[in-house]
């Protein structure tokens, strides 16, 4: 649909797509690289394309099946951007008889989509602009007269185009459901679109419900035997809190110092012993229900994740779950991604501590760790754009850059996104995916940790344990995982419901009549990743962009479980380049261009072969 026309059309996928990128973010790739009008646009000209695609299997009986995608060009890497959200919207996509929404233009008012039963109406949102998420949601649900609509929209940090803004849905009841990184709210607050709301009384279909019905019992028992399922179900990822700072892997104090006594004080255990969460919750098809509910200011909302007890947590030097829990809930009130804040405010405090940002630029604040209060005001004034909190809403690479001062030297950022809360001195193989990631540093395309934690995948011939300190031999596995995350991805599965992947092609099968073997996935996987390499080289990125911050290749820690541990990037990245068959340069060679089908779009993309 085009917003600044207020044209919509419908248009049905073609197989040929289906067959070859399946969906979620393969078929939002394709579509992003076949109708943007140039790769190098400014991602908040009306000229970005900004698409919400469900999975092959999101909607369907399959455990997991609950995700889907935005993706545009990224104000926050200023090249691929995506963001990937779980819950109920996406399947209510599905029922309402659509597989995805391509965004073009911008609205001259604040607008939002109803898509309910095969119709699509835009409605006029100037009453809603200016609202948190949770009013919205609710303002919503009052105008249409159904409180089981599912939302998805922004907050003011989106409106006023933070280049960290998030986009939230199923915000309420116990929410929301977050698609934090890479700046989607942003590119949706460009358009003057508040949010999407769905509503469908249809069904996914599925080709051979018997089958499908077999496998998913024979995989349950499976499944839920896992010890990750299992912290997962009775704690949250905030169960996981102490394995993974026993590994040295929690960082603190802006990934500077090993060890931090109050992580005890914020573990999911500990949340649960105080009494702080109050329910548990669960996705569509979920037989795990990580998702755990505590009251903040009168509301039911989702219990703050391991990724934001991390980053507005130890990397502060704060340890008080109170005060994560209202963190937690500010950051999605506003529409910010917790990581990308935590992890600019704690560039700020660093640099203010070595002198190379004072009271002059913060407007008088004094930017302490372990400063709760300063931490909940900065955090209203980047949501509102007031003040510093305009300069931290950018997101640290592009804050460092109007500060200057060589502060960037104390951003933890890889082109451009933020660090996920896993230190890659513990995991030395995360420090390959965090360089090698299309949208830039990424703990969840590949989850490569739980393999250095000694996960083996047989179906993707990762039989043996991996030594977490090693740097051999993982340039091929990184990027096996990285390919097969592009896989759960176009399929909308979760990654914390670990169904086998062999599995997961027999699932495929069955519930589309398509039928496809583990090799077809991952060629397509490869297609996908490759696709999105290309993106990015088209902006310019290249091997000099494969990297991580200087402090995880040439400051070792003097204490914890990674202690005196660097991570050794480049004989990795040797080995990766030459598995993923790109020259030296990081670019796909001629021929994998033409085994995959790409030329087509390297060619639209400007890229000569």
């Amino acid at each position: 649909m085009d917003l600044s026309s207020g044209k919509i059309e419908q248009r049905k996928l073609a197989y040929e797509d289906v067959d070859k990128f399946l969906g979620g973010i393969g078929l939002a790739v394709k579509i992003i690289i076949e109708e943007i009008p140039d790769p190098r646009i400014d991602p908040l000209s009306p000229d970005n394309i900004l698409v919400f695609m469900t999975g092959a299997l999101t909607g369907s009986p399959v455990y997991g099946s609950s995700r889907y995608v935005v993706a545009a060009k990224s104000p926050l890497t200023m090249a691929w951007g995506e963001s990937h959200i779980a819950g109920y919207w996406g399947p209510e996509l599905k029922k309402s008889g659509f597989d995805g929404v391509v965004v073009k233009g911008r609205a001259s008012s604040p607008v939002y989509l109803y898509i309910h039963d095969g119709v699509v109406e835009i409605r006029d949102a100037s009453k809603l602009w200016g609202l948190d998420v949770f009013e919205t949601d609710e303002s919503i649900k009052k105008e249409i007269g159904d409180s089981s609509v599912k939302v998805a929209a922004i907050g003011p940090a989106g409106e006023n185009l933070s280049r960290i803004a998030c986009i939230a849905s199923d915000i309420q009841p116990n929410g929301p459901r977050i698609g934090g990184r890479t700046g989607m709210g942003a590119v949706m607050g460009s358009k003057n679109l508040k949010a999407i709301a769905v509503r469908g009384s249809g069904k996914v279909r599925v080709k051979d419900v018997q089958r499908v019905s077999s496998i998913l019992s024979r995989l349950l028992p499976l499944i839920m035997s896992s010890p990750t399922a299992q912290i997962l179900a009775a704690f949250g990822t905030a169960g996981e809190v102490e394995e993974f700072y026993e590994y040295g892997d929690m960082p603190i104090k802006n990934f500077t110092v090993g060890e931090f006594e109050g992580y005890k004080n914020i573990t999911g255990q500990s949340f649960k012993e105080k009494g702080i969460v109050v329910d548990v919750y669960g996705c569509w098809a979920c037989p795990v229900k990580c998702w755990k509910v505590v009251e903040v200011d009168g509301r039911r909302v989702r219990a703050p994740e391991y990724e934001t007890i991390a980053s507005l947590g130890t990397l502060l030097m704060i340890d008080d779950p109170h005060y994560l829990a209202k963190v937690s809930y500010l950051c999605s009130k506003y529409g910010l991604d917790t990581i990308s804040t935590g992890v600019t405010i704690a560039w700020a405090m660093e640099c203010f501590e070595k002198g190379l940002i004072t009271a002059m630029d913060t407007g008088g604040l004094e930017l302490k760790w372990g400063d709760k209060e300063t931490v909940l005001k900065l955090i209203e004034m980047m949501g509102r754009r007031i003040g510093f909190g305009s300069v931290l809403a950018e997101g640290c690479r592009q804050a460092s850059r109007i500060i200057g001062r060589g502060t960037e030297e104390y951003c933890m950022h890889v082109k451009g996104t933020e660090m996920p809360m896993h230190d890659p001195r513990a995991f030395k193989g995360m420090g390959l995916q965090y360089a090698t990631s299309n949208r830039g540093a990424d703990h969840l395309y590949g989850l490569f940790f739980r393999i250095e934690q000694g996960q083996r995948v047989h179906d993707l011939k990762i039989y043996e344990r991996v030594d977490r300190f090693t740097y051999r031999g993982k340039g091929w596995m990184v990027a096996t995982m990285e390919i097969w995350s592009e896989v759960l991805e176009s399929m909308g599965l979760c990654k914390f419901v670990d169904i086998p992947p062999a599995h997961v092609a027999g699932l495929y099968t069955y519930v589309t009549g398509i039928k496809k073997l583990l090799p077809d996935l991952l060629k397509i996987g490869r297609r996908i990743f490759t696709l999105k390499r290309l993106f990015n080289i088209a902006n310019g990125v290249t091997k000099e962009h494969d990297t991580i911050p200087r402090r995880f290749l040439k400051e070792p820690l003097k204490e914890g479980g990674s202690k005196d541990q660097v991570v050794e990037l480049e004989p990795m990245l040797k080995e990766y380049y030459e598995y993923m068959k790109w020259d030296e340069n990081g670019i796909p060679q001629k021929e994998v261009i033409e085994e995959l089908g790409l030329k087509e779009y390297a060619t639209k993309l400007g890229i000569t072969t």
